[in-house]
């Protein structure tokens, strides 16, 4: 039990009677374990060690693909020219190349979460049948909900810059707010041709960072290069050849690490990639497979594709009728809000590239009495953390 929990000398894991509750499997689940999230099971979680914001280099992964460019190699003289430049003959002296600045990175600004509870001392005394004590079973519900809070932003709050000043108003913004999944890759790479990757372009996200100049230190085309990509297709629905062309082979073209991606989507997106997926050689139940191989009926978890095996899962923060409005820099236009449907995205991720990063974590405090009740507080303060933006990428805008 990794989140087992004790607050107040109270082991709030045990005290309600589970056997008891009329609860389905899953709140039993979410009873024992509050803190365990789906977001927060994939992404894993570092400790900040007490630092609010969180800076770091960051390598950007396309310099590596140079001289991968080459369709087949050696198909003309100049090409061949080029693709053995590497090699050199024996006693050469080699020129000290250029040095690779990476991009320094704002990677993450921590949040603080927290919500007030109390519980009369009449409600204490008495014996509720599946509990032990209403105190510690409202402690834990109210973890349960801090922690939910926490996912939410994670998924869709557009952040902040570490200074503490709006990126939209310019003005002074006590709350800090992380940045959230959706906003690191969208507002980096909706459809990069929107961003436009000329020198005198700049991008920032919500929390200050600057992909166009790299803080002065770094040329605008590795700080360019640090963006991710997100395929708009507004609003045409999602198949086969936009999944794998205009989502998978541009990632591809970034930074080369598909295989073992892990996906995420609404039920309205995951329907969709399930018809196409189902029906990409043919009617699941015209084709010739064995009784005991036929485990795909009618949902597709893992696709494999030519860039490897990802995964796709439900996520119920990319299933709701909410929008979101991304404002992204274009080269030639200035900047640009793009409209992004809640139900109508879909992301991938690797997930060592994007972690939950704690400065504390979710805890609870008994903070007195309120006349005849007891009062409790749960806070937390914690973010989600960008290792490179370059290892997610989405697509909106698709509907049925």
């Amino acid at each position: 039990m990794s989140n087992y929990l004790v607050w107040n000398n109270l082991d709030v894991t045990t005290l309600p009677n589970e056997a008891l509750l009329k609860e389905n499997v899953g709140d039993l689940i979410i009873n024992l374990f509050p803190l365990d999230t789906p977001l927060h099971q994939v992404l894993g979680t570092v400790d900040l060690g007490g630092n609010v914001f969180y800076e770091q280099p960051v390598d950007t992964f396309s310099t590596a693909l140079i001289n991968r460019s080459s369709a087949v190699f050696g198909t003309t003289a100049a090409q061949i020219a080029s693709d053995l430049s590497n090699a050199k003959p024996e006693g050469f002296t080699y020129v000290t190349g250029t040095p690779q600045y990476q991009v320094k990175m704002k990677a993450c600004v921590a949040e603080i979460q927290g919500r007030q509870f109390g519980v009369s001392d009449t409600n204490r005394a008495l014996q509720y049948y599946g509990m032990a004590d209403r105190f510690a079973y409202e402690a834990l519900k109210t973890t349960q909900a801090i922690v939910n809070q926490f996912e939410l932003s994670m998924w869709w709050s557009p952040g902040t810059p570490p200074e503490g000043i709006d990126a939209l108003t310019s003005t002074e913004d006590i709350v800090r707010q992380t940045q959230g999944l959706v906003f690191w890759i969208g507002k980096s790479g909706l459809q990069r041709s929107k961003h436009g990757l000329n020198a005198s372009n700049i991008h920032r996200d919500g929390h200050g960072n600057d992909f166009g100049d790299g803080g002065g230190l770094v040329p605008s085309t590795l700080g360019q290069a640090a963006s991710s990509w997100m395929f708009d297709a507004a609003g045409l629905p999602l198949d086969q050849g936009m999944f794998k062309d205009n989502l998978m082979a541009q990632w591809y073209s970034i930074c080369g690490r598909q295989a073992g991606a892990v996906g995420f989507a609404g039920a309205k997106i995951k329907n969709l990639f399930s018809q196409f997926a189902l029906t990409a050689n043919g009617p699941i139940n015209e084709r010739t497979l064995e009784a005991a191989a036929k485990r795909v009926v009618d949902a597709v978890d893992y696709y494999e594709t030519d860039f490897g095996v990802v995964s796709l899962n439900l996520c119920r923060y990319l299933n709701l009728p909410q929008t979101s409005t991304i404002t992204t820099s274009a080269a030639t236009e200035g900047d640009t809000s793009t409209t992004v449907p809640w139900d109508e995205t879909m992301v991938f991720i690797q997930p060592r590239y994007f972690k939950r990063a704690v400065v504390r974590p979710v805890y609870m405090s008994p903070i007195g009495k309120t006349g005849d009740f007891e009062q409790g507080l749960v806070r937390g303060e914690q973010g989600l953390l960008c290792m490179n933006p370059q290892g997610g990428a989405g697509l909106t805008n698709c509907i049925p």
